[in-house]
């Protein structure tokens, strides 16, 4: 009896899904047939070495080609013939807490792998993500205020976020001052800051603590934790502050 077409596809789609095939890197900017090469860097355009890449095939769910970054930042995957996206991602650990940030791709979007593509890569801390392939929303953390049961008015709740240390990417941070849009202050670089905020109509401080955790004080210092159980690439702090004293 002769395999059936579907039998064949799926036993191609397991076989590329369980391959990881990095290459010596090329350099980068060389386009090569079967391959996707690129460069890895920080936000000061140094090297990232062991960074995760991934190229997905389009076609396929589940169906993918793994790499690491060498110690100047290259990679290169075989790719072979397909629709393929390439990801890539960073463990760092960071005041004794693990992050994995994910990576801007330059001319992130698909391509033929049998004509092959160069894509470098960026860690960044804030900015837009491409959008492209479910990478939605931006690089840097969310902080969600809870108010008092009864106080509505968290628009007018300013924060000040002062950096207590370097950057998660040992860049040095800036002061922040801002009030949330509804209930969130989006994009901030992932750091370690020290939080106090202020009712902003009555120009009155108001305490603050993270959210149902110990009591509430002038100030707070704290990090970002991931968004949810196991969540990567998405970090966000939850701030309670009392009521304006």
């Amino acid at each position: 009896m002769k395999p059936t077409l579907l039998a064949l596809l799926t036993v191609a789609s397991l076989s590329l899904s369980s391959c990881s095939k990095t290459k010596d890197p090329v350099e980068p900017g060389d386009t090569q047939a079967g391959f996707v090469s690129g460069k890895v860097v920080d936000s000061q355009g140094k090297p990232i070495a062991k960074a995760d890449i991934v190229a997905d095939d389009t076609r396929y769910y589940n169906s993918n080609v793994l790499g690491q970054t060498d110690a100047k930042g290259n990679y290169k995957l075989e790719v072979g013939n397909g629709s393929f996206y390439v990801r890539g991602t960073v463990k760092m650990k960071y005041e004794g807490q693990n992050y994995v940030l994910d990576l801007f791709v330059e001319d992130d979007g698909a391509f033929d792998g049998s004509e092959g593509a160069v894509k470098n890569m960026t860690l960044k801390l804030s900015g837009e993500r491409t959008g492209n392939f479910g990478d939605d929303g931006v690089y840097g953390g969310k902080i969600e205020v809870f108010t008092p049961i009864g106080f509505y008015d968290t628009e007018n709740v300013e924060l000040t976020l002062e950096p207590v240390a370097p950057l998660i990417d040992g860049t040095t941070g800036k002061k922040i001052v801002q009030k949330p849009d509804y209930l969130y202050i989006d994009d901030v670089p992932l750091g370690k800051y020290k939080i106090t905020a202020r009712y902003v109509p009555e120009n009155k401080p108001m305490k603050v603590r993270v959210r149902n955790v110990g009591s509430f004080q002038n100030s707070l210092t704290t990090l970002f934790v991931p968004a949810y159980a196991g969540a990567t690439g998405r970090y966000k702090m939850d701030i309670e502050v009392s009521e304006p004293e």
